[in-house]
């Protein structure tokens, strides 16, 4: 199984270098930040953090790669992979992790399963063989 991120499609929203956008981005496709985003970020596709990128805002994506710097919580539903220059400056949830040696995270990190896929789990009922 291969617990790598999807790459970014060719037709990704990408928001530049030197671009700086102002309130809340939601996408269904993937999307490549190399700029600045300040407000909130969603999108069920790959998110791509250039290593240059600056994000203020709190981030919903289906995976995610890291490079850049990232100001709020960051919840990815499958795969984040943080390389050795990201910054994370917030709580980060994902189903899976892969953090390089010398990216930082500044806030509670939860890996693995949801609380609410855990709910939908039936308790075992261990009867007593007779």
């Amino acid at each position: 199984m291969d617990n790598r991120p999807s790459m970014p499609s060719a037709g990704a929203t990408t928001i530049a270098r030197g671009v700086k956008v102002e309130g809340d981005f939601a996408s269904q496709g993937d999307v490549v930040i190399e700029g600045e985003v300040h407000g909130k970020i969603t999108t069920a596709g790959v998110l791509t953090v250039g290593s240059e990128a600056v994000i203020k805002a709190d981030v919903a994506a289906g995976e995610a790669v890291i490079s850049g710097q990232v100001e709020g919580n960051l919840t990815v539903q499958k795969q984040v992979i943080l390389h050795a220059t990201a910054r994370v400056k917030g709580d980060l949830t994902a189903e899976r992790a892969t953090v390089e040696a010398g990216a930082t995270i500044d806030g509670k990190v939860q890996i693995g399963v949801s609380p609410k896929m855990e709910a939908k789990v039936a308790p075992k009922t261990i009867t007593k063989a007779e």
